[in-house]
């Protein structure tokens, strides 16, 4: 007989997605994409509590893209020394603090305009055949 260790926890749906992402980002056999789509999903639940944000996309992916990028385009507006609508500046604030956190949180912490620019793309710019042939045969992601 096999004993199995196990964790019962009364939790939400959003903190039961946001575990089971976490679980899998720990799995010693993620593939490159499934642990991009797993981080996508802590992050859609981590800020989905947010009306505004909901909005942007009907997909998980297609939110976290647009807000990181919304993110990053103000970012670098900001370094440039560019002058910021009000609107802006709140959604920068209200937003960067959680994304940042989140990102920090993350059972392996990474950037968010790392993430964005090296993770992303894998699943907005490649077809999904060949990212379903990349978690088939457990491609790393300089090999996809």
């Amino acid at each position: 007989m096999t004993i199995i260790q196990a964790k019962i926890a009364d939790v939400d749906d959003l903190q039961a997605r946001r575990n089971s992402a976490a679980e899998n980002l720990l799995r010693q056999d993620l593939s490159a994409i499934e642990s991009i789509e797993a981080t996508i999903e802590i992050i859609d639940v981590g800020i989905g509590k947010e009306p505004e944000y909901l909005t942007v996309g009907k997909t998980p992916l297609e939110r976290v893209h647009k807000l990181l990028s919304k993110l990053d385009s103000i970012r670098v507006s900001k370094d440039k020394g560019s002058m910021l609508s009000k609107a802006m500046d709140g959604r920068f604030h209200k937003y960067v603090e959680p994304v940042e956190s989140i990102f920090k949180n993350l059972p392996k912490p990474l950037k968010w305009q790392s993430f964005l620019v090296h993770d992303l793309i894998l699943l907005t710019d490649i077809p999904s055949n060949v990212q379903k042939a990349s978690v088939k045969h457990d491609l790393n992601k300089a090999k996809i």
